[in-house]
């Protein structure tokens, strides 16, 4: 998500590397609207190239790469801000993600943000809610993948549930149809499977219930237009009983090409049919409309910051505070010292753009949330939380970030902890840390006012990076456990190679 709103008439990007296709979609943003200007999807199935260790290979990772030699040239241009790159389920996947997402980026010249599941069903959610009319009650949005497939109930513009299902057509296709090859058996296996991994969402999903259900991405869209002859058709049970009965008939997928379906395609519908089919009979839905809007489209929206008057981090934010039972008071005081070191410290350590200081401030008044689980390593507790939780509107290197910055706030300085990140962010971050330290130190009493009172000198040119902190003459010789606290706060950044001083 971008940290800066781009300005009107400015060029928005979203890129989407599924596990099945690759889309970018390009279009301007006029006065608070999108105006649409280029698509562009290429079949890469890297999915497909995902080994039973979960290792990519080159091979997939080459098809990939050559996509994205061809997608580059439309994001010539472009700022930070106006482009958003995510990867989803094989990347998610990929033991060896890292390696295809360096050589990726080294193309594009923009970062690539693994989703989680569930932000993945938000966004698709997004996408179909930006690009269809408004419904009256509960939406049902459906998006097959090439590895996992998505389900949202929502209501407006906001999703009630999310589900993400580790089922997709490219990866049940080389497991049940290898080569394209359609048998009874094979078929059947498959939606069993399908079945069996929809029984967890069964009764919440129907106890919610919706007014309308909606079908995005290639899959749902390629089997409408098979059962309308080439017109999109609504899917209902008897259609897809009627597609069933013509692909175990035919024993492949090849005829459907006449109805407008790709041909690269063929190998991954009859896996697409039997998912459908299972959750069309697990989920008891009667009719389903085709939506063009999916993740890509809600990727874009957010990028112009449509459809939500505040950033839905900023709400998933607060809903941890509430869920772990954050004290607030001294949240808020932590953050206020720590924005206010920052404010004094960002131009010499170079965390001026806007993202380094929302990482702080949700560090810092998140920092507490491990209190929840033990008060004991309660650091660790909540790094582990924001690590591994599902937060709306967070990307998995972003949670990573904040769970490195909530991890270091107290005790001894991990240094190894920040060595998964680039050198560039790990050095921010450990600059983020030391002030997210600072602001602890000073609050470690729990006072009943903030204390801001306080300057902060930096002296980049020693191999330590001093950082001075001076308070008002005399002040701190009257607050002896202060002192104390400064004192090891000093020894533990030392031992990181890091300089206090104090005076």
């Amino acid at each position: 998500m971008a940290d800066e709103l781009p300005p009107d008439g400015a060029m928005l990007a979203a890129v989407d590397l599924g596990s099945n296709s690759f889309h970018l979609i390009l279009a301007r943003r006029l006065k608070g609207e999108l105006s649409l200007l280029r698509r562009m999807g290429e079949k890469v199935q890297l999915a497909a190239g995902l080994d039973e260790n979960n290792w990519l290979s080159e091979e997939a990772q080459q098809r990939g790469l050559d996509c994205l030699k061809m997608m580059a040239p439309f994001l010539q241009g472009l700022s930070e801000n106006q482009v958003r790159i995510v990867g989803t389920n094989a990347l998610r996947a990929a033991h060896n993600a890292e390696e295809f997402i360096t050589r990726a980026e080294a193309i594009l010249g923009f970062p690539i943000e693994i989703i989680a599941g569930r932000e993945e069903a938000r966004l698709i959610f997004a996408g179909a809610v930006h690009t269809t009319p408004r419904v009256e009650g509960h939406r049902l949005v459906v998006d097959i993948g090439g590895g996992s497939t998505e389900f949202i109930i929502g209501e407006g513009a906001e999703p009630r549930l999310l589900e993400s299902l580790h089922m997709g057509c490219v990866s049940y296709g080389g497991r049940y149809f290898p080569g394209g090859e359609v048998t009874e058996r094979g078929y059947q296996r498959a939606r069993t499977a399908a079945l069996g991994e929809l029984l967890h969402i069964q009764q919440p999903f129907r106890k919610m219930g919706w007014q309308l259900a909606q079908g995005s991405s290639g899959t749902l869209k390629a089997l409408s237009q098979i059962l309308g002859k080439g017109e999109f058709a609504p899917l209902t049970p008897e259609g897809i009983q009627e597609l069933e009965k013509d692909l175990l008939k035919a024993g492949s997928a090849h005829h459907w090409t006449a109805y407008g379906m790709r041909a690269d395609r063929v190998n991954v519908i009859p896996a697409g049919l039997a998912i459908t089919s299972a959750f069309f009979e697990s989920l008891g839905i009667t009719e389903m409309h085709y939506s063009d809007g999916a993740l890509r489209e809600g990727v874009l929206y957010e990028l112009l910051g449509s459809g939500t008057d505040e950033d839905i981090r900023e709400r998933t934010v607060r809903a941890l505070q509430e869920r772990f039972q954050v004290d607030l008071n001294q949240s808020h005081f932590v953050t206020t010292a720590a924005l206010q070191a920052l404010e004094q410290t960002a131009s010499p350590w170079g965390l001026m753009a806007p993202k380094w200081q929302h990482k702080l401030e949700w560090a810092a008044r998140l920092h507490e949330i491990g209190l929840s689980v033990a008060h004991t390593q309660y650091h660790k507790h909540g790094a582990y939380l924001m690590r591994y939780a599902d937060l709306a509107g967070f990307t998995r290197l972003q949670q990573q970030m904040l769970a490195v910055l909530i991890r270091a706030h107290r005790r001894k300085f991990p240094v190894t902890e920040f060595k998964v990140f680039t050198p560039e962010d790990q050095l921010k971050l450990q600059r983020l840390a030391r002030l997210l330290r600072l602001a602890v130190v000073l609050h470690h009493s729990r006072p009943e006012t903030p204390l801001l009172d306080f300057r902060i000198s930096i002296n980049n040119s020693t191999t330590r990076e001093s950082m001075q902190v001076t308070f008002p003459e005399g002040w701190l010789q009257d607050q002896p456990l202060l002192r104390a606290d400064l004192e090891q706060e000093a020894a533990w950044q030392a031992a990181a190679g890091f300089e206090l001083i104090f005076v």
